[in-house]
């Protein structure tokens, strides 16, 4: 294989790769191997005529395109190794030359990332974020956690309120014809929480116990289900029962009953502090955050379209799967919410501007800076890896292909390329 670097231009560089007659020649095989039981010819039974005779039938190039196909990826593999390219999109390419004897000529374009020049990024300024866990700040925690330990207490001598939990069976109707899931017979619902269609539950308040009623109410426009969409609609409701939470006091039998300590005030000092280092944490990711934004700032690159495109893709494939984890489509979610697939990766653009930039100033920053990452650094990482998985560290390590190496050492440079960017900076007082 002879590969001729051409030219590079805008991030597109062209090359040659040439092969000969003998590599060609396997790809033909391969060609003729797959398709010989597809064709049939007079004198011979399907799978057995001979290629000589298939090609004198129905033309010399009559395997090329499918033995070309078979042959490129490892050529192109193979190339770009050997011309170092890190390539960003897929290939075009055309055959300039073939021939049985003297093989196939490739011309190849295809994008790679950008070159990227630096700028600052040691000895950055950024405002140190001021820490403070307020009184207000604990009783909300204490509330939140009160709220998680209330008990139900059923209630019989009253109408229901704005917060209870209503007990109902329902029956939907559009012109007076049922839709589907529109019916239920027994549905918890708690009253104030905008469950349910605008305007239903108000409606159940000030009703008791063994109450039938009407509920009408409207479906919005862009609802999830076209066919309800705008439409108004009637439930026939039943009240059944009633009930509400009741909070536990706020004492120390409270702070036993929920956590390790035996005295109110024990659990709150223990509150502050979990939520110090949380504000802790969220100034630090804040503060490099803008370290970042920085030394991205600093740097000068001429960024490939097709790479923001690919990390968009790469975000409406995530975004896809965490809606599939709530058991819905894509297609769904979007009806649901008013929106479109377009608009969802327009919602993205700027964040995978963001993404891909700022990954393309750490890998540079990591190459300036000569980073490494040692094999037991390397392997220490795939053992926490699958730890969190629960798969033995050792297992882990044996399951971890080379490419899938290659890939957590490019993100272990990445970070610790940002970890450079943090430990250098200067740190000053916001100034009020």
């Amino acid at each position: 294989m002879n590969t001729t670097f051409v030219e590079k231009a805008n991030n597109v560089v062209k090359f040659t790769v040439e092969v000969d007659g003998a590599t060609f020649e396997k790809g033909l095989v391969y060609a003729y191997n797959r398709n010989k039981n597809k064709i049939t010819l007079p004198g011979f039974r399907k799978g057995k005529a001979p290629r000589k005779l298939i090609e004198a039938q129905y033309g010399a190039n009559f395997f090329y395109e499918e033995a070309i196909n078979h042959i490129f990826p490892d050529v192109y593999e193979e190339a770009i190794k050997e011309l170092k390219l890190d390539v960003v999109s897929q290939p075009t390419v055309d055959v300039e030359k073939i021939d049985k004897e003297t093989g196939v000529k490739f011309v190849v374009d295809v994008t790679v990332k950008p070159e990227v020049t630096l700028g600052q990024y040691k000895g950055l300024t950024v405002e140190k974020i001021k820490v403070e866990v307020t009184e207000d700040d604990i009783q909300s925690e204490l509330k939140s956690i009160q709220q998680k330990n209330a008990r139900l207490v059923e209630v019989t001598d009253r109408a229901a309120e704005d917060g209870d939990i209503a007990k109902i069976s329902y029956l939907g109707t559009v012109d007076g014809v049922a839709f589907e899931g529109g019916q239920a017979d027994s549905h918890d619902l708690t009253l104030g929480s905008h469950a349910f269609i605008e305007g239903f539950e108000e409606q159940i308040v000030g009703h008791k116990i063994g109450d039938k009623f009407d509920v009408n109410v409207t479906f919005p426009d862009a609802y999830h289900a076209p066919e309800l969409s705008g439409k108004a609609a009637v439930f026939a409701v039943e009240l059944k029962g009633l009930s509400k939470k009741e909070l536990p006091e706020l004492n120390d039998e409270f702070a036993e009953d929920v956590s390790e300590f035996s005295t109110l005030d024990e659990y709150k000092t223990s509150i502050q502090d979990k939520l110090t280092k949380e504000q802790e944490e969220k100034a630090k990711q804040l503060q490099s955050d803008k370290l970042l934004d920085a030394a991205i700032a600093n740097a000068t690159m001429d960024v490939p379209q097709v790479m923001y495109d690919n990390k968009i893709n790469q975000m409406m494939r995530e975004f896809e799967e965490n809606v599939g984890r709530q058991g819905l489509t894509l297609d769904i979610y979007c009806k649901y919410m008013g929106t479109t697939k377009e608009d969802l990766k327009e919602n993205f653009r700027e964040t995978s501007e963001k993404s891909v930039r700022a990954r393309l100033v750490l890998e540079q920053v990591a190459k300036e800076e000569n980073l490494t990452i040692s094999e037991e650094e390397l392997e220490k990482e795939i053992g926490r890896f699958g730890e969190s998985y629960g798969i033995d560290a050792q297992k882990m390590i044996e399951m971890f292909q080379e490419e899938d190496k290659s890939a957590l050492e490019e993100d272990m440079l990445v970070r610790a390329a940002l970890k450079l960017i943090e430990d250098s900076a200067n740190e000053v007082e916001k100034a009020e």
